[in-house]
C-alpha cells in the first residue's frame, strides 16, 4: 500500500463504490477464464460483499457496470480475448447467465448501469452523469478485473475529473501474482492504495462521530 491516509476523501456520500462486471457469465461455473472466476472466488468476492455492506449502511453509493449483448453481437467489442469466447460457445449463447452473482447480488437502493459494447463502465454508458447526480467526488473501482475492465474504469474515472480511493483487495486479477505488480505500478499511479477494511473503518466511525 502507499501508506497514504484516505480518510479525507471518504467522506461516504460524496463516494460511490463502482462494482465491475461481477457477472456469472464472468464468475460462473461454466466460464472461459477460470483462472479469473478461481480468484475472484478466493477471498475477493467476500471481502467486496463486506465492502458493500459497510458503504450502504453508511450512506455511499452502490453502483454496478454490468456487460450485455445484442441479438447477433451488434456492437460488442472486437478484441481477441472475446473471439477466444465466442470460439468456446460462451461469448454467444443465446441462453447466457449475465446476472450478478449471489456473492455481491445488488439491492433496491444500488444503481445499475449496463452497457453493450467497450472496455469500461463509463464507454458508451449513463455511469458519469449518475456519478454526478449522486454528488460522487471519490470512485472506488473494485471487480473484475484488473487486468482490463477495472483498469479502463479507474482510467475513465480520472479522465471525468473522479478522485480513485483503490481497495486492492477486492478487484480480482488473473494470475493474482500479476494484479500484483499492477497495483505497485499501474493503479498507483492513478489513485490510492488501500484495503477494504481501512475503508470500512474510516465509514463507521464518521458515522460514529455524526450528531444524532
Amino acid at each position: 500500500m502507499s501508506g497514504f491516509d484516505p480518510t479525507k476523501y471518504l467522506e461516504p456520500s460524496r463516494c460511490a463504490v463502482v462494482v465491475f462486471e461481477c457477472q456469472q457469465m464472468v464468475l460462473g461455473e461454466h466460464v472461459p477464464y477460470r483462472g479469473l472466476a478461481d480468484a475472484a472466488r478466493n477471498g475477493v468476492l467476500g471481502r467486496l460483499a463486506a465492502l458493500l455492506s459497510a458503504a450502504r449502511r453508511n450512506g455511499a453509493h452502490v453502483v454496478y457496470c454490468t456487460m450485455s449483448s445484442r441479438d447477433g453481437a451488434w456492437g460488442a467489442p472486437k478484441t481477441p480475448m472475446l473471439d477466444r469466447a465466442r470460439a468456446t460457445g460462451a461469448a454467444s449463447s443465446a441462453t447466457i447467465d449475465r446476472s450478478i452473482v449471489p456473492e455481491v447480488a445488488p439491492v433496491d437502493s444500488d444503481v445499475i448501469i449496463d452497457r453493450t459494447h467497450g472496455m469500461s463502465g463509463f464507454h458508451g454508458t449513463e455511469l458519469d452523469p449518475c456519478l454526478r447526480a449522486m454528488g460522487v467526488e471519490t470512485v472506488l473501482p473494485t471487480g473484475v478485473s484488473a487486468n482490463l475492465g477495472v483498469l479502463g474504469t479507474a482510467i475513465e474515472a480520472v479522465n471525468h475529473g473522479y478522485r480513485l480511493v483503490i481497495p486492492s483487495d477486492c478487484i480480482a486479477a488473473d494470475p493474482p501474482e500479476y494484479g500484483e505488480q499492477m497495483m505497485r505500478y499501474s493503479y498507483r499511479n492513478l489513485g490510492y492504495l488501500t484495503t477494504s477494511d481501512v475503508v470500512t473503518r474510516v465509514w463507521d466511525d464518521t458515522a460514529s462521530h455524526r450528531p444524532d
